[in-house]
């Protein structure tokens, strides 16, 4: 008697039925540019996913959501978020993980 190994997702795969999971590519600034005044923070989470980190501007009552969407370009996309949680403005900046121009 000849026992056959298969691997679970296979099994999973063949009794539910599998679609192809193809990776959606990734934002562009064109497509951040469609972030406007007013949307919400979770529109932009649903949109975007989680920001690659987050920080307070006390000063203001802002949460900063930064995406990094190119590391060649050194380039990342903030939303600033008022505390009702609706999108003040978004824009590009310079990503602080890279070497500025007064680094060596």
């Amino acid at each position: 008697m000849k026992i056959l190994f298969v691997p679970c997702f296979v099994v999973a795969c063949a009794l539910g039925g599998c679609a192809a999971i193809v990776p959606s590519p990734p934002a562009t600034e064109n497509d951040f540019a469609a972030i406007q005044p007013g949307m919400t923070r979770d529109q932009v989470v649903a949109r975007f996913g989680r920001p690659t980190w987050t920080f307070g501007v006390w000063q203001e009552d802002l949460t900063i959501l930064n995406y990094r969407y190119s590391y060649s370009a050194c380039t990342i996309y903030q939303v600033s978020v008022r505390p009702d949680g609706t999108v003040r403005d978004a824009g590009p900046a310079w990503d602080p993980h890279c070497d500025g121009p007064n680094k060596s």
